[in-house]
């Protein structure tokens, strides 16, 4: 239940502090006074989007919060689940930033706005001025369906069953599809493997070659650098070698005069070592060295061959490899494609089976609801001002889709909600037929309609608070208070607030609020306070009267809150 509700600096509202009440809570108001403004920012904590737009001139930010208890089981259970610790009260707070940082609390932690949503999505239902033309809309008839007759987990079922089903579907759609092109992609995926594998490709081949090729084109060159350095470091009759040979003993011999000269002997006699050392090595590979054109040939061709396989496939020697192994594996499930599809065929047909036996299922326990919900609208409209209606709920078959032949049973055809399209069909006047309730239902019944449904459906459910908007929409007289009546009625097992224009509704409250407009110092103030007796009196003849409010207005309005229960609280 919705306790406390606090407003601050949101639009024309610099602070407002609403207190309700369990039972039946009123908001009443002038057009334009800012009750609007009141459910927008009541939206906010329900996870509506909030905008610096909503943020009154002058101030940085603005701020809804709220006060919750007896909070339902599934709300506790989001809590627990998110880590929020909770006992049986919650405070919602939301901050709304004109830098664009947005803050969510939950009792003190911040939370994010997919929690903020869940959480209250379970506390309040908002029934706004509009919903009623959801009923000119059939696709919405399933749904108030399922919810009357208490169907959601079934319908949650159907979902998943035709989901399975139609995965299914698709699987064996696609390997069918597969298996007729099977001898042209078998052809094709062959000739692409022996093609690769007799290119006969290694990794870091293209490297190798491309190394071998560059020795090949330059080994003259190379052999005659070799055979020069050769004679530099020790062929030559001033051969490096040669001439470092003789000058280490005379070194030798001055070191042992002076010692000094021991560590530079040391150093060449290791210098004459590694220049052995790389004469062997430059030695050895000029004797390696080919001046075969032949080899070069080959190894050019090689890297041609190469070349050509790296731009037919645009990919390289290891994606090329790859590929090949790919290949293979489609080849070996293309050999295997007849028992997979024997498998899969297995698998739709149960999935299919499973998914018809749930829809099965699910359209008698419609038939049912559409059963009782005729009796119970029937009842309920009644007590609306609409005694001698008719109400019916009419199931349609689906066209067949001529693409959807798997989809199809005995002319009837399943989706995910189900195989059922119902209608729901209406009569206001006795001696006439039924018909379509979305062609020929005016404003006034379609509020009427609605609240009907809703105060069959919503108060099955464990959302504590329903907040109604304007739900006397095309109604006056005798019929609004028979509106405001079976809100009461809610009330008694909900907490049940409404925004309304109409007195006699007004009346019936035990909690009644007003928003009011002002002006002062040239700035617009929207204030919210709850009324006492006295207050509701001109309230309500302000309802009733207009601008003026006439003694005669007065008189009326104490009658009739003298009638909805003398010592009501304020």
């Amino acid at each position: 239940m919705l306790q406390q509700l606090r407003i601050n600096n949101v639009a024309v509202i610099d602070h407002v502090e609403l207190e309700l009440g369990h039972g039946l809570n009123v908001i009443t108001g002038e057009t334009g006074a800012g009750k609007t403004i009141v459910l927008a920012s009541l939206g906010l904590l329900l996870g509506a989007r909030g905008s610096s737009d909503l943020i009154r001139e002058g101030a940085n930010e603005a701020t809804v919060e709220a006060l919750f208890s007896d909070l339902p089981a599934a709300t506790r259970d989001a809590l627990a689940a998110a880590g929020c610790e909770s006992e049986d009260e919650l405070v919602l707070k939301r901050i709304v930033s004109r830098g664009g940082r947005n803050r969510i609390y939950l009792n003190g932690s911040l939370s994010p706005l997919s929690l903020l949503s869940n959480v209250g999505a379970g506390l309040i239902h908002i029934y706004g001025q509009h919903e009623q033309h959801t009923l000119r809309r059939t696709e919405t008839h399933l749904a108030l369906l399922d919810a009357h007759g208490g169907l959601e987990t079934g319908a949650e079922a159907m979902k998943e069953r035709f989901g399975a089903f139609a995965a299914a579907w698709k699987r064996v759609r696609d390997l069918k599809e597969k298996l007729a092109g099977k001898s042209r992609e078998e052809a094709f995926l062959r000739a692409q493997v022996e093609e690769i594998e007799e290119a006969g490709l290694e990794p870091g081949e293209e490297e190798t070659l491309r190394h071998r090729q560059q020795v090949f084109a330059h080994s003259e060159k190379l052999y005659q650098t070799c055979k020069e350095g050769e004679l530099i470091l020790y062929e030559g009759d001033t051969a490096v070698a040669g001439e470092l040979g003789r000058f280490i003993p005379r070194l030798r011999d001055m070191a042992a005069i002076d010692e000094t000269l021991a560590e530079a002997v040391t150093l060449l006699e290791g210098s004459a070592a590694q220049l052995d050392e790389a004469t062997t090595l430059i030695r050895q590979y000029a004797d390696k060295l080919s001046f075969d054109p032949r080899e070069l040939e080959r190894t050019e061709d090689r890297l041609a061959g190469i070349h050509r396989l790296k731009r037919k496939y645009q990919a390289s020697v290891e994606e090329i490899l790859a590929l090949a192994e790919r290949a293979k594996e489609e080849l070996a499930a293309l050999e295997t494609g007849e028992e997979e599809l024997t498998v899969l065929t297995r698998e739709l047909e149960a999935a299919r089976e499973a998914a018809w036996k749930t829809a099965e299922e699910l359209s008698r326990g419609r038939q049912r609801a559409a059963g009782s919900l005729k009796s119970r609208m029937e009842r309920e409209v009644g007590q609306l001002g609409l005694s001698r209606t008719t109400f019916e709920v009419r199931f349609h078959h689906r066209d067949a889709a001529r693409d959807d032949p798997p989809f199809m049973m005995g002319g009837v055809r399943i989706g995910d909600d189900g195989i059922d399209d119902p209608e729901f069909y209406f009569s206001p006047n006795p001696g006439e037929s039924v018909r379509p309730l979305a062609r020929i239902a005016s404003g006034g019944e379609l509020s009427r309609l609605m609240l009907a449904l809703k105060s069959l459906v919503l108060t099955q459910g464990e959302i504590p608070t329903l907040l109604f908007d304007e739900v006397d929409a095309g109604i006056g007289g005798r019929v609004a208070e028979m509106v405001g009546k079976k809100l009461a009625s809610v009330a008694e097992s909900h907490q049940v607030i409404c925004v309304t224009h109409l007195a006699p509704i007004a009346a019936l409250a035990e909690f009644h609020h007003v928003v009011e407009k002002q002006v002062s110092n040239g700035r617009t103030f929207t204030t919210v306070r709850r009324l006492d007796e006295t207050e509701r009196v001109k309230e309500l003849a302000r309802m009733l009267g207009g601008v003026e409010i006439t003694p005669q207005a007065e008189r009326h309005a104490a009658e009739m809150l003298k009638a909805h229960g003398p010592g009501r609280p304020g």
